[in-house]
């Protein structure tokens, strides 16, 4: 689910000193706390399977706190209103502040094309997909924050494709990779947005109520009274030439997650050089068929404990046990990346299991191009001959083809080494050391895992860092382009790649892919 840790760092500067009555130690050293408000709207599922859709679509995951505050979550009504105010200071309306997240390749469905049949429809909604959003209360003294984070969904949802390879954001396919999520922009816009504001303060506040008429007379003090004041402290810290962060987050559809876990745990501390040395990207995956892994992530640097880290896996292993085993580790780091504590991302292991649910469910959309099928039954032939070895055996079915088995085969394929190297011995025992431990085996394999090739049509760019733009490009039926641009684009459904035709306009601001850079 989610790479996104990739943001902690700059909302460091957004913590705050409040008090809640969460419990007596969380009282005593300051902690406020909600839940997703989408969760509250949403009506009591019956299925397993529809719980886990809302919980990856809406799910906070205990990530809507003040301890989020320090690395990941923001007060949202603040932060977006110096996103609008920078921005669009002329038009200060959630219809531009829409337009601004989706910039970033944030989108608003009113569509999601692959909801659970047997679920209710998803709670009604005008806000961001994959903005987690909750408001916080305290009465005594009296407090009120509306609190966001980012969750599964903005990086792990994709605009559906038509016939002719356009894209459509209103209607989105959940599990699929967004393309065009840009955590660095989104990121480093966020900081100088923040730093821009706090020069007007009053005028910033003007902004917020004007963008959100529903933020009491409460919020608005609290933001006056402690959360401007800690912005301001946090910010004078942060070093204008290095930025927010001491790492890039990569381009639109790529994430750094690996950097990101080792800012959480001090091991980029006063290393200047990490902007140049920490450029493990890797391109967002599709999730479709991830229950097939022994190991996750695209090194295989997460096992579960006291398993073979690459065993290979049939219809038999496709267990219960196994699924939930999946699901812990993904509790490791996709809970955490939420700024969520160890100790607390342990006890939520539950809710990502539930997750799960729907996640093993989770189909690509079908091709919307035209199949040759004489062409396909060919190919057929050569993918058992040339490809399954390391991406698995498909069976065809009444609902497409599907896994049968699969090898996890992993080893070096000649591919740019920069992410297998990046999850290295010291942050492995880090993890190794972490309150999850029980659930997860971490190691540095210095290598890539081959994946399922389920959804591919959906997943390009190709390769774990999204160097190549199309199937041509990568099974050498074309030359590989030293650049290229990514995100908003649309789709060639011959090449089956990126493409932006002459006349087309993209949905989010699209990012060069340097391949001569590290």
């Amino acid at each position: 689910m989610g790479r996104v840790a990739g943001i902690c760092g700059l909302f460091g500067a957004l913590a705050l000193s409040l008090v809640a009555c969460q419990s007596a130690e969380d009282w005593v050293r300051g902690r406020l706390s909600t839940k997703a408000g989408a969760l509250d709207r949403a009506p009591r599922e019956q299925s397993l399977e529809a719980r886990g859709a809302l919980l990856f679509a809406f799910g906070d995951f205990g990530g809507l706190d003040t301890d989020a505050m320090e690395t990941v979550a923001v007060p949202w009504r603040l932060t977006s209103a110096a996103l609008v105010l920078a921005q669009a200071p002329d038009d200060v309306s959630a219809a531009s502040l829409r337009q601004i997240m989706a910039r970033y390749g944030f989108m608003h469905p009113t569509e999601v094309a692959n909801w659970p049949a047997a679920a209710s429809e998803p709670p009604p909604s005008a806000e961001t997909l994959g903005i987690i959003l909750g408001v916080a209360h305290r009465s005594l003294p009296p407090i009120e924050l509306q609190i966001g984070n980012i969750g599964c969904a903005a990086c792990h949802a994709a605009p559906v494709y038509d016939g002719d390879g356009l894209p459509k954001p209103d209607r989105v396919w959940l599990g699929a990779p967004n393309p065009s999520i840009d955590l660095e922009a989104y990121t480093r816009d966020l900081y100088l947005a923040l730093k821009a504001g706090l020069e007007r303060p009053d005028v910033l506040i003007a902004t917020a109520r004007r963008l959100h008429p529903d933020m009491t007379d409460r919020e608005v003090r609290t933001l006056e009274s402690f959360v401007l004041p800690k912005v301001r402290e946090r910010m004078a810290r942060i070093d204008p030439d290095e930025g927010p962060l001491p790492f890039s987050n990569g381009l639109p559809g790529a994430t750094n997650g690996v950097a990101a876990l080792k800012l959480q745990h001090g091991l980029l501390a006063d290393e200047g050089d990490a902007r140049q040395r920490e450029t493990g990207f890797t391109s967002i995956p599709h999730l479709a068929d991830r229950g097939w892994r022994s190991a996750l992530l695209w090194d295989g640097a997460y096992a579960p404990p006291g398993q073979d880290r690459f065993r290979p896996m049939t219809e038999r292993d496709q267990t219960a046990r196994h699924r939930d085993a999946l699901a812990a580790i993904t509790a490791y780091f996709t809970v955490p990346s939420m700024g969520v504590p160890g100790r607390r991302a342990r006890a939520l292991i539950p809710e990502v299991q539930a997750t799960w649910r729907f996640v093993e469910t989770v189909r690509p959309q079908p091709f919307p191009g035209t199949i040759d099928l004489a062409r396909a039954e060919a190919g057929r032939a050569v993918y058992a001959r040339a490809c399954a070895s390391c991406h698995g055996t498909y069976q065809e079915t009444a609902g497409g083809p599907r896994l049968s088995s699969f090898p996890n085969w992993a080893g070096d394929v000649g591919t740019d080494l920069a992410r297998a190297r990046s999850m290295d011995e010291a942050l492995a025992a880090r993890v190794n050391a972490s309150p999850l431990r029980q659930a997860i085996s971490a190691a540095h394999t210095g290598v890539y895992a081959a994946p399922p090739l389920t959804g591919l049509w959906q997943s390009a760019p190709y390769l774990h860092n999204g160097s190549v733009p199309s199937l041509t490009a990568l099974l050498g039926l074309e030359a590989r382009p030293a650049w290229f641009r990514t995100g908003g684009h649309a789709m060639d459904l011959e090449r089956v790649g990126i493409a932006y035709p002459e006349t087309y306009v993209p949905y989010s601001t699209p990012g060069i892919v340097d391949t001569r850079r590290p």
